[in-house]
């Protein structure tokens, strides 16, 4: 989901309500592993790593990120969750959930090899065919800078994951 202001005025307004976290952004993500809670905060610092400026990773000098989730599903290898950011670091969902060991589904980048350990050979070939990673922006919330309404878009899972939950 894209939030594009038509005027500077209105862009400004909505710049602020980004800084000051009344911005709601929630997602959906598709991770390896059995997550054991039901539900949880990351609550790490996040930076660029040293020798990969391209990467980012969990860092005691880093800038404050909190992630909040929740499971709404859970699978036999897999756990799928509604993710909640109170901050907007770059990679902050991936980079979070890397940092507890259950990385998103089909992130090369943050989960170090674990699509390839995927036993089921379907499930394999289904992660290689989606050509992305399972994250998605399903809800996003603000209040209309003119209006002061509140305003509240979702966007359902698009087929390509809708069809990677049914293989599951």
């Amino acid at each position: 989901m894209i939030l594009v202001a038509k005027d500077e005025q209105t862009s400004e307004a909505l710049s602020k309500q980004f800084h000051d976290r009344k911005v709601e952004k929630s997602y959906v993500a598709l991770v390896h592993g059995a997550v054991e809670k039901n539900s949880g905060t990351i609550d790490r610092p996040i930076a660029r790593e040293r020798h990969n400026r391209t990467k980012m990773t969990v860092a005691k000098d880093g800038r404050n990120a909190l992630s909040l989730w929740r499971v709404r599903r859970r699978f036999e290898k897999f756990t799928l969750l509604d993710v909640e950011i109170k901050t907007g670091r770059t990679h902050q969902i991936r980079v979070h959930l890397a940092s507890i060991n259950h990385p998103v589904v089909g992130d090369a980048t943050y989960n170090e090899g674990r699509d390839n350990t995927i036993a089921d050979p379907a499930i394999k070939m289904g992660v290689a065919d989606l050509g992305r990673f399972f994250l998605h922006a399903e809800r996003l919330a603000f209040t209309h800078p003119k209006t002061g309404e509140r305003m509240e878009f979702t966007q359902p899972l698009p087929p390509e994951l809708e069809g990677f939950l049914l293989l599951l």
